[in-house]
């Protein structure tokens, strides 16, 4: 009912911005959008063939598959990947998977990506095929890893779990030499993969020691070359002017803001910066940006409270294809560490205003970014402890690590921001 609501709110601002015609005859082209994407997705399920990377995977697999789903040819190097993180993380293995896939670019591999627990994010960062093959959940697959002639288990580095090494020899011998640096990374770092999660906190601090960010942080030996910039060039499954007409920001210059953390983990998060401080926030920026519009993304209120006087709040009215659209096209993005930073640094969207707390700046910073950190504490605490997000380490109400992080600072912030998009122009 909610969904008929909000869709019936949209027609009626797109009739009285546009007019009937307008309306009508975009109503009707979305219709056979979606007619056709569900085509596609109904015959991507049943062709699982040599030809896939070229379609549209399955978006909808099945949970318990039959012995031939997977479809493995004895003609192809077979490499398979589980993913496991929430959106933040598929982004990072979503570049580091072209990567992979520029390197060994032999038109009999075949590489095919398993979602441990996320797998809408996975759909959305991953689906159209021009970097992999297949998706999957992992649900019904977990006995099948061993088919494949190469297998990682990729969290933050890529964990090497089976190797064929005479179907390799035969078909693609140069795949050895990442197979042994791998396996040499793991022997020499064995606690980030027997002590996985709780030494994740320590994996970063390494990275950093070694001048890396998570966005590079899989790549091992820098046998990739991956940098800070993103390769990868995620898609936009949704018109992108089209929504934006929509929900009437076409031709208007606006802000999103998000608080929120992954699904996986608690509504209250430390990573959160507090609700009374955005609205603190809002009531400043609307005084200072009169002109600008104020959007609120997130997936539910139950988890996204509503922030004070917003402008649009778009909370729990927004599947991923548009969140992706607003964040590309929004004039400053402002948000905790999280997800949606990573998909819009992504997505070549602009910069965002970046409130950090108790994970490190400098390791899931980016440098086009406003990375705050206030002097609350003294450092970063992720993964000191199991279950790190749910409370401060010192008892702390609010975490003085994102208390010191003031309203003010942010407002400074999306100043300079503003500033330098005008001296473009």
């Amino acid at each position: 009912m909610n969904k008929l609501k909000d869709y019936w709110r949209r027609w009626c601002l797109c009739y009285r911005q546009y007019g009937l015609k307008y309306t009508i005859k975009k109503t009707f082209r979305r219709i056979g959008e979606r007619r056709a994407r569900k085509k596609a997705e109904k015959l991507a399920l049943k062709n699982f063939s040599n030809s896939a990377a070229n379609a549209l995977p399955a978006t909808k697999p099945t949970s318990a598959p039959a012995d031939d789903m997977l479809n493995l040819s004895d003609d192809q190097i077979n490499v398979g990947f589980l993913l496991r993180g929430g959106l933040g993380d598929m982004v990072v293995s979503a570049n580091y998977l072209y990567k992979f896939r520029q390197k060994y670019s032999d038109e009999n591999l075949r590489i095919d990506v398993f979602s441990h627990n996320s797998f809408n994010s996975a759909k959305v960062v991953l689906y159209n095929g021009n970097v992999i093959d297949n998706l999957y959940k992992e649900e019904g697959f977990e006995k099948r890893f061993h088919d494949y002639d190469v297998f990682f288990d990729l969290s933050r580095y890529p964990n090497l779990k089976r190797r064929n090494d005479k179907k390799i020899a035969a078909m693609m011998p140069e795949l050895f030499e990442y197979i042994h640096l791998s396996e040499r990374f793991r022997s020499e770092n064995a606690r980030f993969f027997t002590k996985a999660g709780i030494t994740d906190g320590q994996s970063a601090m390494l990275s950093v020691i070694k001048g890396k960010k998570r966005i590079n942080q899989p790549d091992i030996f820098e046998f990739f070359g991956i940098t800070e910039k993103y390769e990868y060039e995620i898609p936009i499954m949704e018109d992108e002017l089209d929504y934006l007409k929509d929900i009437d920001l076409a031709d208007r210059k606006f802000i999103t803001i998000n608080r929120g953390v992954d699904t996986n983990y608690t509504s209250n998060s430390i990573k959160m910066w507090p609700l009374s401080y955005y609205n603190i926030l809002i009531a400043l920026l609307k005084k200072k940006y009169p002109d600008l519009v104020l959007v609120q993304l997130g997936a539910s209120h139950d988890r996204c409270p509503a922030f004070e006087n917003i402008d649009i709040d778009m909370v729990g009215k927004t599947n991923l294809e548009q969140v992706k659209v607003l964040l590309k096209h929004s004039l400053v993005h402002i948000d905790n560490e999280g997800g949606m930073v990573h998909l819009r640094h992504a997505l070549g969207g602009g910069k965002s205003v970046v409130i950090f707390g108790p994970t490190s700046a400098e390791f899931f910073g980016y440098s086009e970014n406003e990375n705050l950190v206030g002097n609350g504490c003294d450092t970063w605490c992720e993964w000191a402890v199991s279950g790190w997000q749910g409370g401060c380490l010192r008892g702390f109400h609010n975490a003085p690590c994102m208390a010191s992080v003031t309203p003010e600072m942010v407002v400074d912030a999306v100043d300079r921001i503003i500033e330098k998009e005008n001296e473009k122009q």
